[in-house]
């Protein structure tokens, strides 16, 4: 109970002060000012900041995108692909650190399983920003709206928002140990030896445990390369769901509408999903043609 409070606490905290920083920005207009000349026509300004700024936090980033959106500024789709862009920037900031810790834990594997990560994040960024530059039209017309027609008290907006928030996170919270243990009775002795789906489970919770466990199955001979990356990749393919919900559903409820914030989520498995199983079955046909 009282990680789930403390949880909760700092939920609340981060949605309050992003919201507070992020109704400075749009009052001041620094998007039009810091990023007009930066970014192309087709892309709102506010984007690019949320960009810049998600380098830090993905939540300041989304706490900006969530003004701007309240204020009409920038459409429902927009703020939605916006959103799914920001995880990026923050990855490339950790994602050295990642890369070496992977390597010294579980040697080629670990290397293999980090850059498998970074690219998948790369395409879906990718994609992301496709999508959004699809709303050139949309992006023209709510630029001209008015931002009084469509604005949102910042308190009313942390009134309507913050309680689904905590209701999102408590479920969240509580679902996570249920579907990490699903996963494991599930698929237990399938397609891997034993040491194969420890690593693989592990992942689904903490990911250097998983990678100091491939490293150790791997230098005893107990798995292959190729076994402890696909372990690797599975176990992070698994977790994904409840990751998702765990990382990102309660600060998605905190500062946008419930319809949007669900979109979201949605949204953000709909397009992670199918990386996963790409680079699954990538890493399974290596598996079938290694002996």
């Amino acid at each position: 109970m009282s990680g789930l409070l403390r949880g909760e606490l700092l939920l609340t905290i981060d949605i309050i002060i992003g919201l507070l920083v992020a109704e400075v920005i749009m009052r001041l207009k620094l998007s039009d000012i810091i990023m007009k000349r930066f970014i192309p026509r087709s892309i709102p300004a506010v984007t690019g900041l949320a960009i810049a700024i998600s380098t830090g936090s993905s939540k300041a980033g989304a706490a900006v995108l969530s003004s701007s959106f309240s204020r009409g500024e920038i459409s429902e789709r927009s703020a939605i692909w916006s959103v799914l862009m920001l995880p990026l920037p923050s990855y490339l900031r950790r994602w050295p650190s990642t890369f070496m810790l992977a390597v010294s834990m579980a040697g080629v594997a670990g290397g293999v399983f980090a850059l498998s990560l970074l690219l998948r994040s790369i395409i879906r960024f990718i994609f992301a920003l496709y999508m959004l530059r699809r709303e050139d039209g949309e992006i023209s017309e709510t630029h001209e709206l008015s931002g009084a027609r469509y604005s949102v008290s910042i308190w009313r907006k942390m009134l309507r928002t913050i309680p689904t928030a905590w209701v999102m996170f408590g479920i969240a919270y509580s679902l996570v140990p249920f579907a990490d243990g699903y996963f494991r009775e599930a698929f237990a002795g399938k397609l891997l030896p034993l040491s194969g789906w420890t690593v693989a489970v592990a992942s689904i919770g903490h990911v250097s445990s998983s990678l100091a466990l491939a490293g150790g199955a791997i230098e005893s001979g107990e798995l292959s390369v190729i076994q402890g990356i696909f372990a690797l990749i599975l176990g992070s393919g698994l977790g994904t769901a409840t990751r998702v919900l765990r990382q990102n559903a309660g600060y998605y409820y905190g500062l946008f509408p419930k319809s949007t914030a669900t979109k979201m989520l949605a949204l953000n498995l709909a397009t992670i999903l199918p990386l996963i199983m790409m680079n699954l079955l990538f890493a399974g046909l290596a598996l079938s043609l290694c002996p």
